[in-house]
């Protein structure tokens, strides 16, 4: 039977953590944990290989990296990284499988299958370090810097250099012609990749990477473990490590490519299979998942009208976590991520049917959607299309002719990856600018907030990096909001839509509500405040 190669993605509770994970083909299973500081997406080029040799891949993202929940301890080593990565086969179902591991996953990969070689049936170990103590100790003095965001967007600077030195140096600390490598500087998608993936994991990324160089190979390799093979392509940093063990029951391997060394690695998981996988989907956990490609945060039971949260344009549904508290349990609620926005896939059609399809293939019959700024009118043209019962807008977008010409010309950042990282910076800086003036791009008293928001850098950094896991999103959703005229549909709508004003906010103003002409009901500041007035709404 011919494998798919493309993959569907999942949460799962794991005991009180969230993992995230992607999957391909059916067939035995292997898991395929990915390096360090990656997620799973890092893996898809071995999982398409080994998929397509019939065998069924499930990359989870680590503790503490994408979009899993880290550990609770604060320095986790390797072989608490391998409990985990059992715990999860154990929510998932699975009796024995195969592991792939690469680096820092080599590490993990390593470690389970002598923690539990009555499940693994065998592991691939790509890379796996065998540290001197010299290199050890020269690792976790200069390695992992703290990541901490700076009020001007330096960091930002720092992470993008940070990720060019990574394939130029070895390690990328010490920048002296013995460390140089021969590679090519990786290509600027791959960069970017990685970039984002660091900013998801933020400081949290030193304790994903440190167990990795506290990780002794020779404390991991017991010949009552589970079959080896330990392999490297020749240019891998860490190809010289496989001559500093003493195979044993391990095989060993090098080879000239990636694609010849994914290979043998598909031959040998193949011929020492796990359980095949059960035919039905992953059951995932029951508080997040995807619908129709957008990623959702909330609960499906509950009595009374269904909730549907929408964030605004450039942010994210965690725009309302600290919500959950109060409204789960009480109600079906649901917060997406937007098309192209968070984790959800990218925009390829209307953002309006996407959700609505969504919305379906949840089962939530005539949500009452609330949705903030371009979210409010995303959920008043969904009402407008009978797939909301009522809706709600938190501030109005609507503008004069003048303000709309300015938004269409200079609203949408241009955020696309560029060689020396300037997108990062200017994502912190667009961030930055949001919280002084409105709209962001017009640095003028008059257009200076009167009420700004916060300037701490951490939260600067959080809506920066929301707005760069949208960068393909913003122009197309900011042409959007200007074509679909807010004013037209309230007056179809009527007494269906409600206008919620927040103070300080630009679009609450008493002029953006009277362009609407409609009256509007105040709302706190604060998100944490909302829950009465959404549950009246909802009623």
């Amino acid at each position: 039977m011919k494998q798919s190669l493309t993959s569907s993605r999942h949460f799962v509770a794991v005991g009180d953590r969230i993992v995230h994970c992607r999957r391909w083909g059916e067939g035995p299973v292997v898991l395929a944990v990915h390096g360090s500081p990656q997620s799973s997406r890092a893996v898809a080029g071995v999982a398409e290989v080994l998929a397509g040799r019939g065998l069924c891949v499930i990359a989870p993202d680590t503790p503490g990296a994408g979009l899993s929940t880290p550990l609770s301890m604060g320095a986790p080593e390797t072989g608490d990284f391998a409990r985990a990565l059992l715990a999860f086969a154990d929510a998932l179902g699975l009796g024995r499988f195969g592991v792939y591991g690469f680096h820092t996953g080599a590490c993990t990969a390593c470690a389970l299958a002598t923690l539990a070689p009555e499940r693994v049936a065998a592991a691939a170990l790509e890379g796996l370090p065998v540290w001197t103590e010299q290199e050890r100790a020269d690792f976790l003095a200069n390695y992992l810097p703290p990541f901490a965001p700076s009020w001007d967007g330096a960091h930002m600077a720092w992470l993008w250099a940070r990720m060019e030195e990574q394939v130029l140096f070895f390690p990328w600390s010490d920048p002296t012609p013995r460390s140089r490598l021969a590679y090519d500087l990786s290509p600027l998608d791959r960069l970017h990749a990685n970039a984002m993936d660091l900013l998801q994991s933020g400081d949290g990324y030193r304790a994903v990477y440190r167990a990795a160089f506290t990780f002794r190979a020779e404390d991991w390799l017991s010949p009552a473990g589970a079959p080896r093979l330990l392999m490297a392509t020749r240019d891998d940093v860490l190809a010289a490590h496989l001559g500093r063990l003493t195979a044993g029951r391990n095989e060993t391997l090098v080879r000239d490519s990636v694609a010849e060394l994914h290979a043998a690695a598909a031959d040998y998981l193949a011929k020492r299979p796990g359980d095949v996988s059960r035919a039905e989907p992953i059951q995932g956990d029951a508080g997040r998942g995807f619908s129709n490609g957008l990623t959702w945060r909330g609960t499906l039971a509950g009595p009374g009208r269904p909730l549907v949260l929408l964030h605004g344009w450039g942010d994210d549904h965690t725009r309302f976590d600290a919500l959950w508290a109060r409204l789960e349990g009480r109600r079906p609620v649901v917060a997406f991520d937007l098309s192209g926005h968070g984790a959800s896939t990218p925009m390829t059609g209307d953002v309006v049917t996407t959700l609505a399809e969504a919305i379906g293939d949840l089962g939530l019959a005539a949500p009452a959607i609330v949705g903030e700024g371009t979210g409010g009118q995303i959920a008043a043209a969904l009402a407008d299309q009978g797939v909301a019962g009522p809706a709600a807008t938190i501030g109005v977008e609507v503008h004069g002719p003048a303000r709309r010409a300015a938004i269409a010309r200079h609203g949408a950042p241009a955020l696309a990856p560029e060689w020396d990282g300037a997108h990062l910076v200017r994502a912190f800086r667009v961030a930055r600018r949001e919280r002084l003036f409105h709209p962001w791009f017009d640095a003028t008293a008059a257009a200076a907030l009167a009420e700004p928001g916060s300037l701490e850098a951490a939260d600067v950094h959080r809506r920066a990096v929301r707005l760069l896991r949208a960068a393909d999103a913003l122009s197309p959703l900011n042409t959007w909001r200007l074509e679909h005229d807010l004013g037209g549909v309230a007056r179809r709508l009527g007494e269906r839509l409600t206008v919620f004003a927040q103070a300080g906010d630009p679009l609450s103003s008493p002029a953006q509500v009277a362009a609407l002409g409609v009256p509007a009901l105040p709302l706190p500041t604060a998100v944490s405040g909302w829950a009465s007035a959404l549950e009246a709404f909802a009623s």
